[in-house]
C-alpha cells in the first residue's frame, strides 16, 4: 500500500465548499489549487449560484473529468451563505473547508491543517495566515494578517476583531452540526458570525505560515462599509447581551473597536462626498469618545 493510500485510510475526507458566481476567469485556477493538494482525500462541492457566464460549462467539464472528486450543485442566485449551507447539507467529509471562487490554496494547506486538527480532538477550527494577490495572481506586499494570531480560547479576541480569513478555515463537520451554519441575514459578516459561535464552544488553532492566496481585484462585489459596520455592531451587541460580563471585561477594547468603525464610516462618506452622513458619523464617533 502506498503512503498516499495509507493517508486516505487513516485521515478524514475534507469537503471543500466553493460558492461560485460568474467566475469564468478564475474558477479553473481555483479548482486546480485544490487538485494540487498534497492531502489526497478531498471532495469539491461547487455551488453555482445562478451564473450567467461560462461558469456552468467549466464546472460541468470538471465534474466529468473528476466524477469522484467534484460535485456541482446549482441554485438560483441566492448569495454565498445559502450556497455554502446547501453544500454543507450534502458534504460527505468529516472536515469542511471553505474557498471562494477566485482565491487559491497552497499545495500543502490541507495536509498541514488536517494534521493539526487531528492532533487535538477538542479543536473545532484551524485557520492560517494568507497572502494577497492581485487580479493577475501577482503577490501583493504583506500578508493578510499583519498582526498577532490567536489560539485556544479566542472568543474575546475574536469579538474585538475578526482575524480568521474564511479561505483558510477548516472546520470539523460535527462542530457545524452543533453550532449551526451560515446565517443568510448577514450579507458581509456571515463568516464572522459563524466563527464566533464556534469560538464560544471550541478551542481554535492556526498554522502560522500563509497557506492560501486572497485575490484583491475590481471584480469583487462592492463591500458596503456601512453594511459591514452595521452587521459588526449587530453581532457584537448580540454577544454582549448574551454575555453581559464582557461589557466590563472588554469595555476599553469595545470602545476602541467602535471608534475605529466610525472612523471608517467617516472616511467612507467623505470619499463619496456625502458630507451630511459623514457629519452624522463624526457625532457618533464623539459620543463614543466621551462615553
Amino acid at each position: 500500500m502506498s503512503e498516499q493510500e495509507k493517508m486516505v485510510e487513516t485521515m478524514p475526507k475534507v469537503s471543500v465548499i466553493i460558492p461560485i458566481y460568474n467566475a469564468e476567469k478564475f474558477i479553473s485556477e481555483t479548482i486546480e489549487s485544490v487538485v494540487a493538494q498534497t492531502y489526497p482525500d478531498w471532495e469539491i462541492i461547487a455551488v453555482d449560484d445562478g451564473s450567467t457566464d461560462k461558469t456552468p460549462e467549466i464546472l460541468k467539464e470538471y465534474a466529468k473529468k473528476l466524477p469522484k472528486k467534484v460535485r456541482v450543485v446549482t441554485q438560483k442566485n441566492s448569495g454565498v451563505s445559502i450556497a455554502r449551507n446547501n453544500a454543507i447539507a450534502v458534504a460527505k467529509g468529516g472536515y469542511v473547508a471553505f474557498l471562494d471562487h477566485d482565491d487559491l490554496w497552497m499545495p500543502e494547506k490541507l495536509e498541514k491543517q488536517v494534521k493539526l486538527l487531528n492532533s487535538d480532538e477538542k479543536l473545532g477550527l484551524v485557520y492560517s495566515d494568507c497572502d494577497m494577490i492581485d487580479h493577475e495572481g501577482r503577490l501583493k506586499k504583506g500578508s493578510l494578517f499583519r498582526g498577532k494570531m490567536f489560539r485556544g480560547d479566542v472568543f474575546n479576541e475574536l469579538l474585538y476583531a475578526d482575524f480568521i480569513p474564511i479561505l483558510t478555515a477548516v472546520v470539523k463537520k460535527g462542530v457545524l452540526d452543533k453550532v449551526g451554519v451560515f446565517d443568510p441575514k448577514y450579507k458581509i459578516a456571515e463568516d464572522y458570525d459563524l466563527f464566533l459561535r464556534i469560538a464560544e464552544r471550541y478551542p481554535i488553532d492556526f498554522v502560522e505560515q500563509p497557506l492560501a492566496k486572497y485575490r484583491v481585484h475590481g471584480g469583487h462585489a462592492s463591500r458596503d462599509v456601512k453594511t459591514a459596520v452595521d452587521e459588526d455592531f449587530q453581532i457584537m451587541e448580540y454577544w454582549l447581551k448574551k454575555k453581559p460580563h464582557l461589557k466590563k471585561e472588554l469595555k476599553y477594547r469595545i470602545k476602541l473597536k467602535k471608534t475605529r468603525s466610525y472612523r471608517s464610516l467617516i472616511w467612507y462618506y467623505l470619499g463619496k462626498h456625502e458630507f451630511r452622513k459623514a457629519i452624522g458619523e463624526i457625532k457618533n464617533f464623539m459620543k463614543v469618545l466621551i462615553s
